[in-house]
């Protein structure tokens, strides 16, 4: 039997890490007792509550794709301390006939134990319940004494047993920085781009945070700009969570807000404080939208992937990216003019609705066509031969650890890059997939056929005939336009995409 392992804990404390080594321990000696095969290991580091945990979604995932027959917990509650996630678990385990083990004797459905699942995913989910009520009232009392009770110290500050204290560096000097120069007059964005351009430490790398950014954005400034506690005043409980089973948090209403004044040092005065906010408020009702050209939404950075914006003075369209950050983030600066642009695609649909009418080239197509299809299903044979070959890959991972010839960081490195390699195959047979049906699709040609004679006798374009024909277009650095359409050309031979030295 096929066994998969579900082991969890709720931090990344180093203890809870030794916890999930020593439930993977004792999951395998149940399996290799009885004979099991494990085939695969999920792990977890978050709360149970919630669904958003990578192990368990991939549990689920795998299940429904039948690639294990038992899997083994600890208890139910490791799986799930939720009883929505708990059905969908049992649902998904009853509809592929998979069984569920839980070392506590819980459930059992191996030998038939299945009656007290609702009983046991009600009682484990009421205690989160009622859990997480007791740490939102024991965090309001904390915040009632004056005490600081956020995750991560404002940027400028420093935690110290509740109390937040100026940290020794530039931070703060940051955070005066920054309100000055809003109240001279810079916006947002521009503030931004000065932060990032003078290589200044972002608020999530001074928390070191994963994954922390180091561009700074108008929304940034804009959290420092908007908060109290550079005036030395304690504003918290901001936000809650709207229930034990989901990370969504809802504003929480004035009355409930806890407000101490002058606990700690602030960092700016009131005044400028209330100046500022003033000025938020009143520049936000001043604000208009921003217009919308023909090819806003369409059109992209090749470099870094921004949108790129329209700027009416050069009658085109520059690198999002580089207009709000700079240089040091994006050296893309070339300009793209719409008319340009309009010539090139207009030229394009003209010339292929043209080739529809010469027999002799339609002929060349199908032949293409045919060749082409041959090509995708040979390689669809191929991703199909990669993916078994790294699953078994997976498998035999399994077994060097059993062995004690790898150990359990080795284990889940290693497995960790099989399973992104199948993600990549996966992706890879999907396009090809979707190759394969336009190259076998009878009525392709008449389709794309009918779809450019819509738009042939229009001189102008116009936002429909761009959704309906283009997916996006990009820029380079050196002004190079790829304009990648929505259909397959069937008859390009030496390039896929239109150029432009823009």
């Amino acid at each position: 039997m096929r066994c998969a392992i579900y082991a969890r804990v709720s931090t990344e404390m180093d203890g809870q890490k030794t916890s999930i080594d020593n439930q993977i321990d004792i999951f395998k000696a149940y399996a290799v007792e009885r004979g099991w095969e494990i085939t695969h290991i999920y792990t977890d580091k978050k709360s149970g509550t919630k669904g958003n945990r990578p192990g368990f979604k991939n549990l689920i995932k795998d299940g429904k794709e039948k690639k294990y027959d038992v899997i083994l917990a600890k208890e139910l509650s490791r799986l799930a301390r939720n009883g929505g996630l708990s059905y969908e678990l049992r649902d998904t385990c009853q509809l592929h006939n998979i069984h569920i083990v839980c070392l506590d004797n819980s459930v059992n459905t191996i030998e038939g134990n299945i009656q007290n699942f609702g009983l046991f995913a009600w009682l484990y989910e009421t205690e989160s319940t009622n859990s997480s009520r007791r740490n939102k009232q024991a965090r309001r009392i904390k915040a009632q004494k004056g005490q600081f009770i956020g995750s991560t110290p404002p940027y400028g500050y420093s935690c110290q047993e509740g109390k937040l204290i100026i940290r020794n560096d530039e931070t703060p000097e940051v955070v005066r920085r920054i309100f000055n120069e809003y109240l001279a007059g810079k916006g947002m964005d521009t503030i931004a781009k000065d932060l990032f351009t003078a290589n200044i430490l972002t608020p999530s790398q001074v928390a070191n945070k994963k994954n922390a950014s180091n561009v700074w954005h108008s929304s940034t400034v804009k959290k420092v700009l908007m908060n109290r506690h550079y005036c030395g005043d304690m504003v918290q409980l901001r936000t809650e969570t709207i229930s034990v089973t989901t990370n969504k948090r809802r504003t929480t209403e004035e009355s409930k807000l806890v407000i101490h004044e002058g606990t700690h040092e602030p960092i700016i005065s009131f005044e400028t404080f209330k100046t500022v906010e003033k000025l938020l408020n009143k520049r936000t009702r001043a604000a208009t939208a921003p217009s919308t050209h023909l090819f806003s939404n369409l059109i992209f950075c090749e470099d870094c992937g921004k949108g790129m914006w329209y700027k009416a003075n050069q009658k085109g369209y520059r690198c999002g990216g580089n207009i709000r950050h700079g240089e040091r983030f994006c050296l893309n600066r070339h300009p793209i003019k719409s008319i340009d642009l309009e010539q090139v695609i207009s030229c394009d649909i003209k010339a292929l609705f043209q080739i529809f009418k010469d027999d002799t080239l339609m002929r060349r197509f199908e032949n293409k066509m045919n060749a082409k299809k041959r090509q995708i299903e040979e390689k669809l044979r191929n991703a199909e031969k990669k993916i078994f070959n790294l699953e078994k890959k997976k498998r035999d991972y399994v077994d060097l650890y059993t062995d004690k010839i790898i150990s359990k960081e080795d284990l889940n490195e290693l497995r960790m890059n099989v399973s992104n390699e199948i993600d990549e195959v996966k992706l890879t047979i999907s396009d090809l997939d979707r190759e394969l049906t336009n190259c076998s699709n009878e009525n392709y040609l008449k389709s794309l056929k009918n779809k450019l004679e819509q738009f042939f006798t229009v001189d102008i374009l116009t936002s429909q005939m761009l959704n309906t024909l283009v997916d996006k277009i990009s820029c380079s650095v050196n002004g190079e336009i790829r304009i990648h359409y929505n259909f397959e050309n069937p008859f390009e031979t030496q390039k896929e995409d239109s150029n432009l030295d823009g």
